[in-house]
């Protein structure tokens, strides 16, 4: 299965993530508008900075300007790095500039483009961040929600506990659970076309694992619950439940808690149990909660944007004006900055 997938890396956030998949022996290509980002990532095979790329400062529609223009040599890549793969998941963080801004346009453009089947990694941030990060996430959101096509969603939550622990135990959930069609046991297993059906199934996604001396019922319940993924919304919709279990799990239990699936693929395992929720909605209820923190800031930040745009001071009172006004020429002016000119001189 680990052949047949591969990950682009969107911006620095990407890139973190990224890192860890090619450590894990995944094809991986990363793509940023800032150099020195990339040069963070010094064992990446796949790098790529998009032309008069200086990194974004969190501004999405100047990402996606930039990738705009050099998405010509950006495909060209990807149809050189990724020739075996079937599946392609794109990697970013929702709150930042390069990855939140150009990533749901390069999701929708790989669906029209190419035959992969493409997916998302999407990382929310902590809630201590500045407000234009959470205007990010939202926007990205909103744009991600409305692409046809795309396969599971997994939104990593940067609120449960540190980044790099997040990323680390998600690529470790993602091996585990891409890994289960070769476990073989002998009283049935989750297969390779069992696999595939639940990465491509739209919406969010949700991966859970317990050691085997802790996989109960009780257990897996609490581990939604636990996980380094966004809350999951409380209208209980689900397309696919996928589990890979070392006991008896009782799936009414489950069931009555996440809601009623479409099917279950079910099978046992000697090792730990993995539980897979797919067809999930986004977490409206999180994003929602930005929004209103966004909303209740508003007038402030308009006040303070304002404020650096009036003009507050009296007319001048430079009296050598007049008299020096006629020691020497002035510079012959360009014609592009005629504009600039009249907003300075008086009339």
């Amino acid at each position: 299965m680990r052949s047949s997938i591969g990950f682009i890396a969107m911006g620095q956030g990407g890139g973190n993530i990224g890192s860890l998949f090619e450590a894990s022996g995944y094809t991986v290509f990363c793509v940023n508008t800032s150099g020195e980002d990339l040069a963070t990532l010094v064992n990446a095979k796949h790098k790529h900075q998009i032309k008069q790329g200086e990194g974004c400062n969190k501004d999405r529609d100047k990402a996606k300007h930039l990738a705009v223009k050099d998405f010509a040599e950006i495909s060209s890549k990807i149809e050189q790095i990724f020739t075996a793969e079937e599946f392609i998941y794109v990697i970013f963080t929702a709150g930042g500039g390069t990855g939140s801004g150009a990533s749901p346009m390069m999701i929708d453009l790989l669906i029209r483009q190419t035959k992969k089947k493409v997916g998302a990694i999407c990382v929310l941030p902590s809630r201590d961040e500045p407000l234009k990060t959470f205007i990010n996430t939202y926007e990205c959101f909103k744009e991600l929600e409305e692409i046809d096509g795309v396969g599971a969603t997994f939104i990593l939550d940067n609120k449960k506990t540190d980044k790099f622990t997040i990323n680390k135990e998600f690529v470790e959930l993602f091996n585990s659970f891409i890994d289960i069609p070769q476990q073989h046991s002998y009283k049935g297993n989750v297969d390779v076309a069992e696999v595939k059906e639940l990465l491509s199934t739209r919406g969010a996604a949700v991966i859970t694992q317990l050691p085997k001396n802790k996989s109960d019922t009780p257990g897996l319940i609490q581990s939604f619950k636990q996980s380094i993924f966004a809350p999951m919304e409380s209208d209980r919709a689900i397309t696919y439940i996928g589990l890979s279990s070392t006991t008896d799990i009782d799936m009414s239990a489950i069931t009555k808690e996440v809601g009623q699936p479409l099917d279950i693929f079910q099978g046992k395992s000697t090792e730990a149990t993995i539980c897979v929720l797919c067809g999930l909605t986004f977490p409206y209820a999180e994003l929602e909660g930005m929004k209103e923190k966004v909303d209740g800031s508003k007038e402030t930040i308009i006040k303070s944007l304002s404020a650096t745009r009036e003009a507050k001071l009296s007319d001048g009172i430079n009296f050598l004006t007049d008299i020096q006004k006629d020691k020497g020429k002035a510079a012959p002016a360009k014609a592009d900055v005629s504009d600039v000119f009249s907003k300075y001189l008086k009339k």
